[in-house]
């Protein structure tokens, strides 16, 4: 049994800003929920670097609570959702990977 008290949060683009030089940004609204990690695997860490990609964390949401959002944050860190994997009818499989600078 897995324990799911990872606190998350889903970033939902809620609408859009403009910065100092003009330039259009996002603004996003927290959707928070609770996950569960799961260790990444050595098969899993060959087949992303094989596929150019750098995988963070891998989490475990509930599928329904889901709607392809693209940024997931945790404990103040935001992530990138590289791809998403359906476990069963409830759980959804999210693998992230650090996303540098800012939003």
């Amino acid at each position: 049994m897995n324990n799911w008290d990872l606190e998350v949060s889903l970033l939902q683009v809620d609408g859009y800003t403009t910065n100092k030089i003009g330039d259009k940004v996002p603004k996003y609204k927290a959707i928070e929920l609770l996950a569960y990690e799961k260790p990444i695997t050595r098969g899993e860490l060959i087949i992303a670097g094989q596929s150019n990609i750098q995988i963070s964390k891998i989490v475990v949401i509930h599928g329904f609570e889901y709607s392809n959002e693209e940024l997931l944050e945790i404990e103040g860190v935001r992530y990138q959702v590289v791809s998403s994997y359906k476990i069963s009818n409830e759980e959804l499989e999210l693998k992230l990977k650090s996303k540098k600078g800012g939003a």
